[in-house]
């Protein structure tokens, strides 16, 4: 299968041909390992700085010949189909910057939980892009890639490289750095959260935080396998928010401490909550609590 971060390279077999080219694409989901919220901008956004890793949870994207638009969706059927899409959105902001029509038939197959802090539906957005960028001889340079992405959402960005990153501003600034090797747990507890409900709820916070406190608080511990560290220091102030969301995925937080896992964390807006380095545990008493789980690697 081909690496996400290999997307750039993708050729194709024979000659250029984009009405007989399939494309198989890997959508990976991300945690964040922290978010700090420095205050709320002017534009409503708030200004924040988190630091993200993509992980081995994927949806799947298929580009295949068509003579027209379209997308299919396979494994969750609450998602729409039409112009509110990220991925349709994708394809227009793409026809927009380059002129070309892209006739394709999308279908993609939905894996990682909606409402859950992972990114997904900006990780569909960000491979759409890079997909068509390949079928279509790629007009677009890695960098007006980027500027798209901009447009689609604070996450979108991000996902055109995937890996580690810090990100800020809105989510739009990026610093990359090599990805990172560790294991993690992460369940999602059946319920959705909305990121906006989160963000309207969310007390009044203004922290002082910069790009090289992140660095020194996650990144080196990361990196240097320091796992007790790097506990010790995750945060994410989306879990002060008032919302009702917010206040449940608290719960399994205290729920999973009676389970033995002092530390975890919720992702982005939740409502997915993820432990890293847990070793020896009885998953029997996970699956009593009747959630979906999965030990997953950084990828």
């Amino acid at each position: 299968m081909q690496k996400e971060n290999d997307i750039f390279h993708l050729k194709p077999l024979f000659s250029y041909n984009p009405l007989i080219m399939k494309l198989i694409i890997p959508s990976p989901a991300k945690i964040n390992l922290s978010l700090w919220i420095k205050g709320k901008r002017k534009d409503g956004y708030h200004e924040l700085i988190t630091v993200m890793h993509t992980i081995n949870l994927y949806d799947v994207l298929y580009f295949l010949p068509s003579d027209r638009l379209e997308l299919h969706i396979e494994g969750n059927q609450t998602l729409p189909l039409g112009s509110s899409n990220l991925i349709i959105k994708a394809c227009r902001l793409f026809r927009e910057k380059t002129g070309i029509n892209p006739k394709v038939k999308i279908k993609l197959e939905k894996n990682i939980p909606i409402g859950a802090g992972l990114g997904g539906g900006s990780s569909n957005a960000a491979n759409t892009l890079k997909a068509l960028n390949t079928l279509y001889g790629n007009p677009l340079s890695k960098e007006e890639l980027f500027e798209l992405a901009e447009n689609l959402g604070s996450d979108v960005p991000f996902f055109i490289r995937g890996g580690l990153a810090i990100a800020w501003g809105r989510g739009e600034k990026l610093k990359f750095y090599s990805p990172a090797n560790f294991k993690i747990l992460l369940i999602y507890p059946y319920f959705s959260c909305s990121t906006a409900e989160v963000y309207q709820k969310l007390l009044q916070i203004k922290r002082e935080i910069s790009v090289e406190d992140a660095e020194r608080l996650i990144i080196s511990p990361l990196i240097n396998g320091n796992f007790e560290e790097l506990k010790e220091n995750l945060v994410n102030d989306l879990e002060k928010s008032e919302s009702d969301c917010v206040k449940k995925v608290l719960k399994i937080k205290e729920e999973l401490k009676e389970l033995g896992i002092e530390k975890s964390l919720m992702s982005g807006s939740g409502s997915c909550v993820f432990s890293i380095d847990t070793g020896d545990l009885n998953t029997d008493l996970l699956k009593n609590k009747h959630w979906w789980f999965k030990f997953l690697s950084a990828i």
